[in-house]
């Protein structure tokens, strides 16, 4: 699942996943990443783009939700997923025409579908 959830309500998230959990074959894995809380682009909306914590609306009406790894944990978790592996990932971006460098945050995690 790449950049998939964040465009999802929270309050949808776990429904979200649990045909995933259900397709997915016992000790299948799911690799995920996604936003991560205070990247970049979550510290640059501005005001009355932020509809709740960690979810904002952008311009063209996409949600844009950015993910703690706590909350993740408790998300993967509360749906039957152990969790493998969840950590943020920092990289930066560079734009060498405008000279501009941000520092970007992900989360990367694995997932598994416990055997049975």
């Amino acid at each position: 699942m790449f950049f998939v959830l964040s465009a999802i309500p929270p309050l949808e998230m776990r429904k979200a996943l649990q045909p995933i959990y259900q397709v997915l074959k016992p000790g299948g894995t799911v690799v995920f990443r996604d936003y991560g809380i205070y990247d970049h682009a979550m510290l640059r909306f501005k005001q009355g783009h932020k509809l709740s914590d960690n979810l904002y609306v952008r311009q063209d009406g996409t949600l844009a939700y950015y993910f703690s790894l706590e909350f993740l944990q408790e998300l993967f978790s509360s749906q039957g997923f152990q969790v493998v592996s969840n950590e943020y990932l920092f990289t930066e971006t560079i734009n060498r025409k405008e000279k501009i460098n941000v520092e970007r945050v992900f989360v990367q995690s694995r997932f598994l579908k416990k055997k049975e």
